[in-house]
């Protein structure tokens, strides 16, 4: 790879580094060492690491950087989490914050199903019956939302879970349609609109609904000469759902490849 030295430049200020590896996996390096190192745990924190963990598990071998555990134990950690969520599932299935016995929280519970189903898929071990509790929390999500919350983020929250519910081999699509037509696709949250094209991407009556979606979704892109990116928005009730946009461009990109993955 040619470089050229800029011309006219104050030569003992600055500089040129390089940096090479064998496999781009190693730019994760640092991103894994924080994971492993994150002193809190939540209900949210442990599904976030073992999504992290158990999405690498086929290239934790790449990783050799400094005082990071080896694949064997990245492994053995994923399955203490899986146990500590477990002992901190609610009798109805869902997940608190911190303690069990204390109010299941809508965006956790979606959250910690989804991390539980990324790691069965990887191979790790996942009570059935821890499963299917909150499987059955899902299929009824709506009746545990507090009275405060807003529209946008019910809607939201109910897209997420039947997305889960997918991954978990329960589809619904008759949900997913009447959920998507509910109001106009340019009303709804982005992560929202990615969530059910998913759980309609393979059904042949919902064509024109996907189509739809792929339509306002390269209309909502945001493209510089190097990137994409998209962003939503929850107003207020942002801290509900966790929100980022770094989250939003994931969930749109994992819709993409699942679209078109070549």
């Amino acid at each position: 790879q040619p470089v050229i030295a800029p011309s006219n430049v104050f030569t003992q200020f600055g500089g040129l580094e390089i940096n090479t590896s064998s496999t781009a996996v190693q730019a994760l390096t640092d991103a894994v060492l924080y994971l492993n190192a994150y002193p809190y745990e939540c209900s949210e924190q442990l599904a976030s690491r073992i999504l992290g963990v158990a999405a690498l598990r086929d290239v934790l071998t790449a990783f050799k950087a400094e005082g990071l555990p080896s694949p064997q134990e990245l492994e053995k950690a994923v399955q203490r989490d899986i146990d500590r969520l477990q002992s901190l599932q609610n009798q109805d299935g869902g997940f608190p914050v911190w303690e069990q016995g204390r109010e299941s929280v809508p965006y956790y519970s979606i959250h910690v199903a989804h991390a539980l189903q990324r790691a069965k898929l990887k191979g790790f071990t996942v009570p059935q019956e821890m499963q299917q509790r909150v499987l059955e929390h899902l299929r009824n999500i709506e009746n545990f939302y507090p009275s405060w919350y807003g529209e946008s983020v019910r809607h939201t929250l109910s897209a997420y879970a039947l997305y889960v519910r997918k991954l978990m081999g329960d589809v619904d699509t008759g949900k997913a349609r009447t959920l998507l037509n509910a109001k106009p696709l340019d009303q709804q949250s982005l992560e929202a609109v990615a969530w059910l094209w998913q759980v309609l991407s393979d059904d042949a009556a919902s064509k024109q609904e996907v189509d739809a979606i792929q339509k306002l979704i390269n209309n909502r892109a945001v493209e510089t000469a190097g990137a994409a990116n998209f962003t939503t928005s929850y107003g207020d009730e942002e801290y509900v759902m966790l929100h980022s946009d770094r989250r939003t461009d994931a969930i749109i990109l994992d819709a993409l490849i699942n679209a078109e993955p070549k």
